[in-house]
């Protein structure tokens, strides 16, 4: 391995990730009273399930918080860009795996010029889609045809991506690193 470089964003939390997790909680308390208050009016039985369901519903309720944590981590590995997503630090899931060498074009992302190309596919792979820094790399796939990856990458990540792109993207790049416009 002659080069690695890696960087991890961690996905922000919105409010609708805070009410979420307030539903989950008011869920995992109020089915089992219900089931505990139905056990006056129907059958004494309802207590035994409102106790069953309290015992699985708040463990359920906290993994699924839990899995609202999620980061996405870059690697430059040789000429290969590998982007995972990191589910509550306990899942890793594989997003992408392209050549760096194959990358037709590096964009900004919210460019009013870019709005209008054709894309089969897009690999997103931010928070907000409307982030002034995130970069789109455009790239040809025989399976997909062309796709765009959509990332936030730093200062390291640029630089080792940089000796194995085209000339005119290695130009590119240097004028994005001095102009320290990507962040």
């Amino acid at each position: 391995m002659t080069g690695f470089c890696e960087q991890v964003v961690k996905k922000k939390r919105t409010a609708k990730d805070n009410v979420m997790a307030v539903i989950y909680f008011l869920l995992a308390i109020g089915i089992p009273v219900t089931c505990i208050l139905l056990a006056y009016v129907i059958s004494a039985y309802f207590i035994y399930i409102g106790f069953f369901v309290l015992i699985a519903a708040i463990p359920s309720a906290i993994w699924m918080v839990s899995n609202q944590k999620i980061e996405y981590e870059y690697q430059v590995v040789d000429n290969f860009l590998v982007v995972d997503k990191v589910v509550a630090k306990r899942k890793r899931r594989k997003i992408i795996r392209v050549k760096i060498d194959e990358f037709k074009s590096i964009v900004k992302f919210n460019d009013e010029n870019y709005n209008g190309k054709k894309i089969n596919k897009y690999y997103i792979c931010i928070d907000k889609l409307d982030n002034p820094n995130a970069l789109a790399f455009n790239y040809y796939s025989d399976a997909k045809g062309n796709c765009a990856l959509v990332i936030i990458p730093d200062e390291k990540i640029l630089t080792g991506m940089r000796p194995k792109l085209t000339s005119e993207l290695q130009v590119q790049v240097i004028k994005m690193l001095r102009e320290k416009n990507y962040e």
